[in-house]
């Protein structure tokens, strides 16, 4: 077979395990996974009566230019419907942005440790990687990305709040790196975390895609929406560059349930800056616990926080592995390019208590 992408060069992306598989696996009778980001409510008021209703028309197919939630999302953010494109997921925005923008050749710059998947693309497109590390407080480095952008970079990520250390960086400061950034020249900020974050100037942003014709911003309402398993995500950009997202997409690609779920989701904002407010506590009391412990967390304006677990048992040792076998399943460090990390997500009260507890249980062990 005469594959284009190499399955030695190209690895899949590895999502977190699945509780049902954890507890076949360890036999418990009890888990919380705390290892995807999921946000662990059900759906905003109303969005389950919509998707019941929507089921009774599975036999059509749904619209294939998303116009009603193009119409709500351009409101909402004050841009014509023709800047805004709709996604299964917002990385399938990214993806359709690659095909549309990566080949041999061709560079992408991207922050790291960061989303595996932008790495992942290039390889896919036989693209140039540029991976510029973090900068000393785990941050995004904005000055040191500018200064890897050369004759061939087409595209430059940036992850706000980055995953997977949760840190974020003022909206000035991109707005300052977008002024370095040659007009062609894409930049994308995913911001698939926005609405978790507390700083008042989370919605910025938003001012460059609508002023700046080589800006991109994603956002998903897979995260504190709740709708992760329906796959809808969304860009606000130049109608220059929604034209170049919706050739390259395939017809159909928002399901009609997550079309009608996000529609309903959007009209509940006050719900969601309570749960922005819940998770920003729970966020908190989370980092303050775990420091008491003497653990080092990452400042986070995510659903999650990064915490150094590499001394709760001896060097060598799979902490992560281990607290899994507990029932605490988190994310490894280790394969998000951060050996002896975990990213744990912000959890139930009731959850992060079990995480807690674990984690208490393991550490005792090791003494």
């Amino acid at each position: 077979m005469r594959f284009l992408a190499d399955p030695a060069r190209v690895s899949p992306y590895r999502p977190g395990e699945r509780s049902e598989d954890v507890m076949a696996r360890y036999g418990l009778d009890e888990v919380v996974k705390l290892a995807s980001n999921e946000y662990p409510l059900p759906p905003l008021p109303g969005v389950m009566e919509k998707v019941v209703a929507a089921a009774a028309r599975l036999n059509r197919y749904p619209d294939a230019s998303c116009g009603a939630l193009r119409d709500a999302l351009g409101r909402h953010h004050g841009v014509p419907p023709e800047r805004v494109a709709v996604g299964n997921g917002s990385l399938e925005l990214i993806m359709l942005l690659a095909d549309a923008l990566l080949a041999p050749g061709v560079a992408a710059v991207f922050p790291e440790p960061s989303f595996a998947l932008y790495r992942r693309l290039c390889d896919l497109h036989r693209a140039e990687a540029v991976a510029v590390p973090l900068g000393a407080d785990r941050c995004v480095d904005l000055d040191a990305m500018a200064a890897a952008i050369g004759p061939a970079t087409a595209v430059v990520i940036v992850c706000n709040p980055n995953n997977p250390t949760g840190t974020y960086v003022p909206a000035a400061a991109i707005a300052a790196f977008c002024d370095k950034v040659p007009d062609d020249v894409l930049v994308i900020v995913d911001e698939a975390y926005n609405e978790f974050v507390t700083a008042s100037d989370s919605q910025d942003t938003v001012e460059l895609a609508r002023s700046r014709e080589n800006v991109c911003l994603t956002r998903t309402f897979s995260k504190i929406h709740g709708l992760c398993a329906l796959r809808v995500g969304y860009a606000v950009a130049s109608e220059t560059v929604v034209e170049a997202i919706d050739t390259f997409r395939q017809p159909f690609n928002v399901n009609l349930v997550a079309q009608e779920a996000a529609l309903e989701s959007l009209r509940h904002q006050d719900e969601v800056e309570r749960r922005r407010r819940l998770t920003a506590a729970l966020r908190a009391d989370l980092t303050a616990r775990l420091e008491a412990l003497g653990y080092t967390v990452l400042p986070s304006e995510a659903n999650f926080v990064l915490v150094d677990l590499s001394g709760v048992a001896a060097p060598g040792d799979d902490v992560c592995e281990r607290l899994t076998a507990l029932g605490a399943i988190v994310r490894d460090g280790a394969a998000l390019g951060l050996p002896g990390w975990a990213r744990v997500s912000v959890g139930t009260g009731d959850e992060i208590e079990f995480f807690l507890e674990r984690l208490a249980q393991l550490a005792a062990s090791g003494d």
